[in-house]
């Protein structure tokens, strides 16, 4: 009687069901959306365009060098730092970067060897920090 009890409930197991969003732990609630952000961003990278890039990126903006931290207060201190912040390093990292490769943590989404961390602010895709 209690055998056949058993074998009757439904079996999961939670090993083989693979959640359809890899970056819901970043808090991210749109895997397709923050995909389409993270190609929009390397073009606009890889065309200079300081005023979309700047509209993606959550003030202030932490910016990590040599062991300290500043911060960026606005897009109008972006713009005029923007090649002391948007390196070659930071630009090339972003470029060679498969987002369907990036790690992803609570912390958000990491590009290349942490030199950008992405996050979803609201309904809106950011740059919330960048190391140099």
């Amino acid at each position: 009687m209690f055998a056949h009890m058993w074998t009757s409930l439904p079996v999961t197991n939670a090993h083989t069901q693979e959640s359809t969003n890899r970056y819901e732990v970043a808090g991210i609630t749109d895997p397709h959306a923050f995909e389409s952000f993270f190609g929009k961003l390397q073009k606009w990278v890889s065309k200079g365009n300081k005023e979309a890039i700047a509209h993606h990126v959550q003030f202030p903006l932490r910016v990590n060098s040599d062991g300290q931290s500043r911060f960026i207060a606005n897009e109008k201190q972006f713009d005029a730092e923007y090649d002391q912040i948007m390196t070659e390093k930071v630009r090339h990292a972003l470029q060679q970067q498969d987002v369907k490769q990036t790690f992803v943590n609570y912390q958000g989404v990491m590009v290349g060897g942490g030199e950008l961390w992405l996050r979803q602010n609201g309904n809106k895709f950011v740059i919330v920090a960048v190391n140099l």
